[in-house]
């Protein structure tokens, strides 16, 4: 790990997630316990583990929507605590409830988040992103109106906008039917060939293992078990 938690450039490093010693408590309950951790770059890792393990917390942090109590976490050589901005424009994350707003349409949410990294805005590319996932009958329609699973397949469409060189997938499979657990599956798969390094916080093994080549698996916060998927060579 670099001296100061920043080495530059994205293109310029072998590994995508570095972390060491990587600690967070809440009151006096700890979610991590001294996460040490390196991903290759291009990884499809399966975090694994059942609910209240960390896994959610894990991501948080990469994601930058929480600070780590202690330790380091570098995400292609930017620091996750001194340059936050840097890891954001570099991550895509997918959480449980999303980040829609519930009194724009599909499309406006869409536009919003293109604006909001800087996109141009283009609205054919924003219906061809909800056909993607199912969702061209419902562009036009509130977010209010929306299912669970529509709301699901609208965070799908919202990192289909982008090309990220992290995708952090929080319990991507929750509340989705086969149709939708197919659409995770080929984002995955796409993401992948792009040369993307991608985490899927799961506590189903079926299912985010299906593209993984490497797995983790979380208890009590720590790291008790990992390698390769069977089948697949470890990065």
């Amino acid at each position: 790990m670099s001296a100061d938690g920043d080495t530059g450039m994205s293109g310029r490093h072998q590994h995508a997630l570095r972390l060491a010693g990587l600690t967070r408590r809440f009151g006096r309950r700890w979610a991590l316990r001294g996460i040490d951790l390196e991903v290759s770059r291009g990884t499809v890792l399966a975090v694994l583990g059942a609910n209240g393990t960390g896994k959610t917390t894990l991501l948080r942090i990469l994601g930058t929507l929480l600070r780590p109590t202690a330790g380091r976490a570098e995400v292609l050589g930017a620091n996750v605590t001194k340059h936050p901005d840097r890891v954001r424009r570099l991550t895509a994350m997918m959480t449980p409830r999303g980040y829609a707003y519930d009194e724009l349409t599909g499309l406006e949410n869409l536009r919003f988040a293109a604006r909001m990294g800087g996109g141009a805005g283009d609205a054919s590319a924003h219906r061809t992103a909800l056909a993607r996932v199912g969702l061209e009958e419902a562009g036009d329609l509130p977010v209010r109106a929306y299912s669970t699973g529509m709301r699901r397949r609208l965070e799908l469409a919202r990192l289909g906008l982008r090309s990220p060189d992290l995708v952090l997938l929080d319990e991507p499979f929750a509340s989705l039917d086969e149709a939708g657990v197919e659409l995770v599956q080929e984002s995955i798969a796409r993401w992948r060939d792009a040369g993307a390094t991608v985490l899927i916080a799961s506590h189903r093994l079926a299912q985010a293992g299906r593209h993984a080549n490497r797995t983790v698996y979380i208890e009590h916060g720590r790291i008790v078990e990992g390698g390769p998927v069977a089948g697949t060579t470890h990065p």
